[in-house]
């Protein structure tokens, strides 16, 4: 189900699955990525909580390199299961 809403929700214009750079930070290997580093400096681990906030609250923390006020917010956008099933997705990508 999450492969499916990365396609019709749109994530897969700015987020690649298999590494490669578009407008947004590639989900390839990003589950638990222990230095995830925003532009700030402050290194992250990508977790649940981390994710939620990405998509629900995309400005709060931007990955170095990245622009701010690209990401629109999915609030309201996302049912609570559509948003767990693209965070198991995620899950997936090694």
């Amino acid at each position: 189900r999450g492969a499916k809403l990365y396609n019709a929700k749109g994530c897969v214009a700015c987020h690649s699955t298999d590494g490669s750079v578009k407008v947004g930070p590639t989900w390839k290997a990003l589950w638990a990525k222990v230095d995830h580093e925003m532009a700030n400096g402050e290194k992250l681990v990508v977790d649940e909580a981390y994710v939620r906030e990405a998509i629900l609250l995309p400005n709060a923390k931007i990955v170095k390199g990245f622009v701010q006020g690209v990401m629109p917010t999915y609030q309201g956008q996302l049912s609570e299961e559509e948003l767990m099933s693209l965070i198991e997705f995620i899950k997936t990508l090694k």
